[in-house]
Formats: structure tokens, sequence, C-alpha cells
């Protein structure tokens, strides 16, 4: 029985010390653990669309890194609890596609989140965006490289003998004035046919017009300033004239329209405006010369060149002769004031316009002549080489449209750009021409799907996108309309190609006449500014949603002039605008009524302090209005953007007037530059996006100007349109789009 109590007391205390009540020391019993609920976490994800067979998007949250390589949902591994903050964004794209984000960033609520829209579109919707968008200058080095001064990229190109293209020097679509290593060096070159030339140790000069400097790349990739005190020469309110000789960026350099190497190592500038030639030595001293005829009358001299023995060559710029530097006086060799384009000796010959010279390996000199390559001896014999009515090796014609900066290789071709047709073309001794491979120049335009259309060319009046994400654009030379849609198809929408006309009706068989000026409506509608039948006036045409085309009315004229630059607007109430060179105002017109002056341009340039006016002083080149109807203009004159609302009244909406180099900013602040093709396009939001200010800018609700990283980069872009959450940007051979948030 004793034995039996014990074994139930040992059992008490086993179970007494399991349940945790008792210890040790004998303490009093705590009360009984309860575990903690762990708090829920979520997901955080949403949806990928546009990608393309063996593309991928890499997106991120926080350090979390996320590949996705086809469409539909996604959602990053690592969750998160209820009120973290998340923010989604673009890490990385394929090559050739842009990506963008919507509702990336916010908290997390007590569910998962699945509302990030990542949209990604190719880069190149249509055409072939070249690697070189300009040909300012080219000259070749003994290797056989080619070096290419590209004033729409800013850029020095280096092309190998293979073809190979890259950056030698500058940042692409970055203007400035910085000097370096040439990976981070800066230009700003304006346009030209001869802004380069190379010296016997392959070092580059190049004369960076806009920022009045002549610049030195060494072949160590060094950039440096030569001579030259940087100023703002392109800049509209920069009016007054530079010039004064010197000591490096002591001297001041006004326009430089060409360059050469003189055989003792000096670099000439030729300065049409000042009709003289700037003499600057290696280290950097700057003098000058008048350019003087044996009668004493100024000669402009655009192209310069310098033959072996040094004798110097001036062509006179636009002009039709060529003269010798001979002793400080310009001494005529051959042409005149013809431009016949004849052969012959001395002033029996003649020239239609000069554009380029080189020095050939025979000692004579080689020119573009517009649309030849003319041969002149140093006696003054005028022959052409080949265009015009000399065929090429087939007897077939050349097919030269506007020749530029040309040079003659090491084995005997001449190498010459056709501007117009952005091409380098390779011109044997037998006369064979060949298109570069880098550059073939394949303009159109052309219809096609993608890589196969051809755009040809457009202007910011010629273009526009409807909300489907259409985009039409204006083919003056064959007086139609061409439609590209979402999936890179490019074709004629409207009119007949080559047919001249004025008829209404279904848009396949409607004419246009002279279109100027497109703009697009609210409801897929396209508008014309289609010439009258007769006379010089224009009238009012339109292509509505069902595709038929009719006449509405005329547009506000001035009788006896005919101008080149148009603009057309339709807002969101169906409100049209019409704005042309010489009508000194942007007329209106409400739906059903007649047109009557919205805003007068001498009204508001007077406005601003201008006290004399006349009506070229005033040159918008694109409009667009807001979600509240607002009419927004751009003007280089003034170098801002005005903002009008729906009362008529105008106002600085963006930049600070008249100078261009204030940067980003709020107005007053920020400047706009305008040293390019402007063109103004609005999105969903009413922000503006503005081209010609170098790399893309953007201008909010607030006029605050920005450079924005779009996910296209940094293309040089001249003509903007916006539909369907997408930006359109025309450059050289092909349209390119990028998705915005």
């Amino acid at each position: 029985m004793l034995f039996r109590r014990a074994a139930c007391g040992g059992a008490l205390l086993t179970a007494l010390s399991a349940c945790g009540g008792g210890s040790g020391d004998g303490g009093t019993p705590g009360a009984p653990t309860v575990p903690t609920a762990e708090a829920p976490r979520y997901l955080v994800g949403g949806t990928v669309s546009g990608l393309v067979p063996g593309a991928q998007v890499v997106l991120a949250n926080g350090a979390e890194k996320l590949t996705v390589t086809a469409n539909g949902a996604f959602h990053f591994a690592g969750k998160l609890a209820a009120g973290a903050s998340y923010e989604g964004r673009i890490e990385s794209t394929s090559e050739g596609l842009g990506c963008s984000i919507v509702k990336g960033a916010a908290t997390v609520g007590n569910a998962d989140v699945n509302t990030l829209a990542v949209r990604c579109l190719p880069v190149v919707l249509a055409g072939v965006q070249e690697k070189i968008q300009s040909i300012s200058g080219m000259v070749q080095d003994t290797a056989g490289n080619y070096y290419i001064a590209d004033a729409v990229l800013q850029v020095i190109h280096k092309v190998t003998p293979a073809g190979n293209v890259s950056v030698y020097a500058g940042i692409p679509g970055k203007p400035g004035a910085d000097d370096g290593a040439a990976a981070s060096a800066t230009f700003h070159m304006a346009g030209g046919v001869a802004v380069m030339v190379i010296d016997r140790a392959a070092n580059l000069y190049l004369a960076d017009s806009c920022n009045a400097q002549l610049r030195k790349i060494t072949p160590a990739g060094v950039v440096s300033t030569v001579a030259g005190q940087h100023r703002a020469a392109c800049d509209w309110s920069n009016t007054a004239p530079s010039f004064a000789d010197g000591q490096g960026t002591q001297a001041q350099l006004g326009r430089i329209d060409s360059v050469a190497m003189d055989i003792n190592g000096d670099v000439l500038l030729t300065d049409p405006d000042q009709q003289m030639i700037r003499r600057v030595t290696p280290g950097g001293l700057v003098s000058s010369e008048k350019v003087l005829d044996v009668n004493g009358f100024s000669i402009r001299a655009g192209d310069v060149v310098v033959d072996a023995g040094g004798t110097i060559y001036l062509g006179e710029l636009f002009g039709g002769r060529l003269f010798r530097w001979q002793q400080g006086v310009a001494v005529l060799v051959a042409g005149g004031f013809g431009r016949t384009g004849n052969d012959g000796k001395g002033t029996a010959a003649n020239f239609l316009s000069i554009r380029g010279m080189a020095l050939g390996r025979d000692g004579n000199l080689l020119l573009s002549d517009r649309d030849a390559i003319r041969r002149v001896t140093p006696g003054g014999d005028v022959s052409t080489v080949i265009g015009r009515t000399v065929t090429d090796a087939a007897g077939a014609a050349a097919g030269f449209s506007y020749l530029g900066t040309l040079l003659q290789d090491s084995s005997g071709a001449i190498i010459v750009n056709d501007a117009n047709m952005h091409r380098l073309i390779s011109v044997s001794a037998a006369k064979v021409l060949s298109p570069l491979s880098f550059l073939p120049g394949s303009i159109g335009p052309k219809d096609g799907v993608g890589a196969a259309a051809r755009l040809g060319y457009v202007s910011a009046a010629r273009m526009c996108s409807d909300p489907a994400g259409n985009v039409y654009m204006l083919d003056r030379a064959n007086k139609v309309l061409r439609r590209l849609t979402p999936d890179g198809s490019y074709s004629i929408y409207a009119g007949i190609a080559g047919r001249a006309g004025s008829d209404d009706g279904p848009r396949a068989s409607a004419t246009l006449l002279a279109p100027v000026a497109i703009a697009c409506d609210q409801e897929g509608g396209v508008y014309l500014a289609d010439r009258a039948p007769a006379g010089a006036a224009y009238n009012l045409r339109k292509i509505g949603k069902d595709g038929v085309v009719s006449t509405d009315g005329a547009l506000p004229s001035i009788p006896g002039i005919t101008t080149a630059e148009y603009l057309l607007g339709v807002d969101k109430d169906g409100y049209v605008f019409w704005q042309g060179w010489g009508l000194d105002c942007i007329h209106r017109r409400s739906p059903g009524g007649a047109f009557t002056s919205l805003v007068s341009f001498e009204a508001l340039a007077r406005s601003l302090g201008d006290t004399e006016y006349e009506w070229q002083d005033m040159l918008p080149a694109s409009m667009v209005f807001d979600s509240k109807g607002n009419l927004y203009f751009d003007d280089v004159v003034h170098q801002v953007v005005f903002k009008v609302d729906r009362a008529g009244k105008a106002s600085v909406f963006a930049g600070t007037l008249k100078k261009g180099s204030g940067g980003d900013g709020p107005p007053g602040v920020g400047g706009l530059p305008f040293s390019g093709a402007t063109s103004l396009a609005i999105d969903a939001s009413d922000n503006l996006y503005m081209s010609g200010q170098g790399r893309l800018r953007k201008i909010d609700a607030a006029g605050v100007i920005s450079t924005p990283v779009l996910p296209w980069g940094y293309p040089n872009v001249g003509i903007l349109a916006y539909g369907n959450g997408t930006l359109f940007g025309f450059t050289t051979q092909a349209m390119l789009q990028t998705p915005l948030p």
C-alpha cells in the first residue's frame, strides 16, 4: 500500500513538471505561453504587354529583380506586409525595345497587388534608323577610316574600311562645349559641307560653329579648344556680329563655313558674313584677311581648299564662281553669274551652286555642283565628271539630287554625299556608282511593313496622330496622304499617287491638288489644307472617320501671297485653327462658324516689348491643344512656347524670352535654344514634348522644362506626334515610338 502511494506521488510530480506547473526553486507557477500569429504578407505584380518573341524586360522592386520573357501576369517573389511601400521600375530591356510602367509605386493594402502595368513597344515602328543622321564634314585617314561630322547628333562618327560605324567623339543628342576625353566631350555644330579637316598626324580640326570655336581631336581621343571665345553663336537672340583676332580663346570667330589645312599646318577658316579668311596657327593665334577681288569687291567665300603647292582656292558661297587666293587678292579661275552649268574654260564655264570642294589626287579640283561632280584644272578648264547629261558606266543617269561634301579616297574613287537622298556614293574612275553600305540612302516614300517601309521626308505641319495611334504623313510630292498603323504598316490612305486634283468622295478615289498641312481630330478624322482649284488660296478639306473626303470651305488668305509654311490644328471641341506666313495671326473657326482672328502676332510681340515688328518676327513651327482647349505654339524668334486660352489671351508658357541657354527650369529660368527642327506634341496628362532643343524636352502643365529619360533613349527626333499612349518621333528614314506612362 505504501509502495502504491509513492508511485502515485511520482506520477503527480511528473505531470506537474510536464505542464510547467513547478520549478526547480519552488517558485510560483506562471501563465501558459500563447504563440504569436505572423502578419499576412502579399505579392506585388501586374501584367506585361507588347513583348515580341525572344525579347525580355527586367523589372525591379527595391533590390529584387525579375526577368520577364512573355506577355501576361507577373509577380515578384518577395512578399510585403500591408502598409509597406513598393516602387516597380524598368531595369533594362532587350535592344530595340522600349517599355514604360504605370501604377508602379504605391503602398500594399490587404491583398496581393496586381496593378503594375508594363507596356513595351519596338523603338522603330517603321523604316530604318540610321546611325549617321547627317554629314556636315568628312575626312579620311591614311588607314582608310572615315570621320564624319554629324551636326544632327552632335558627334563625330568613325567608319572603318569594313563599314563598322561607331561614335568617335561627342555624346549623341547632347550639344555643348566640353573639352576632355572624346567620349565625354560635347560639340554644337551647325549644318555645313566642310566643317572638318585632318592633318598629317591624324589630328582632326572641327569648326564648332554654334560655339564659335575651332576644336581639335587628337588620335589619343582628347578634345581641346584651339581658338575662339565661346558664345551661343546659333542663338537667335545673339545677333551682334563677333569678330576679333588674337590668341586662343581671346579671339572671336564668327560664322565658319568651311575649313582647310594649309601646307604649313595652319587651319584656314572661311567667314562669309565678314567676307574674310581666318588663319589659325597650331598654337592658336588667329589672324584675318579680307577677301576682295581684283576690282576691290568683297567676296563671300564659302568653300576653301589648298593644293599640294600651297595654292588656296575659294568657292563663292552658294554662288557660281571659283577663285584663287593670290597675294591677298581673289583672282577668278572659272565661272560667272550665269547658272546653266556649262563646261568650258574660265568665264565660259559656269556652275549652278558650288557646295563642296576637294583636291583630287591628280592636282585638279573636284567640286560638288548641285546635281553633278565637276573637275577644274589649275588653268580653269571645267568639265563634268558625272551627273546631268554625263551618264554612268552603264549609260544611266547618275540621279544625283543635292550633292555636298566630297573627297577622293586612296583608290581614286570619289566619295560624295547626296544630302537629299541621305546617301554616300562611291564613283569609280570608270564611273561605276556604288552606295556605301553604312549609308545607302533609300529614302522613299515606299509602302511596306516595318523595316521594309521607306518614309521619305515630313515637316511638323504635315504629320499628326489620331487617338488610335495611327500616324498620318503628308506626301506632297506624290499628292497623297499616307498612314502608318500601330503594326508598322505604311501605305497610301487618301489620294492617287501622281494625280493632282480636287475631287471629293471615297478616300481611295479622291484627289489632292497641292496640300500643305494636316491635323487630326479626336474622332479619327483628318483635316487638310489643300490648294483651291483656282488662284493661290487654300481650301479646308476633311477625311471623315468613314473615309469620305469633303471640302469644307475656304481658309483665310492674303491675295497674291503664297507661302511655304502653314499650320493647321483642331481642338477637342472641333474648333479649327489656321496660320500661315504673312497672315500675322492665328485664325479660329467654331463648328459651323466662320474664321476670325484669335491672336494677333503684332499685338503679342508689342506686349513683350518689341518696338519694331514685321510679320516674320514671330514664326511658329507647330501648335497643339490641351484637354481644356488651350492652344500652345512655339516661336523660334522669341525662343519660348506661348499659351493661348479660349478667349485669345496669349502669354509666355515656357522658356525665357530671347534666351535659349537657360537649360531646364520654370518659365523665366529654363531655356529653349531652338537648335534644330522644332515640333510639339502633348500627352493625355497635358505634358508637352518638344524637339529641336538638343535632347527632347518635356514641359509640364506648369511650364517647367525638363530633359526626360524616355524608353527610347536619346534619339534625335525632328517631328513629334502623340496618340493612344504613345509618343511618335520622326527621324531620318525611320518612325520611332515610345510608350508613355
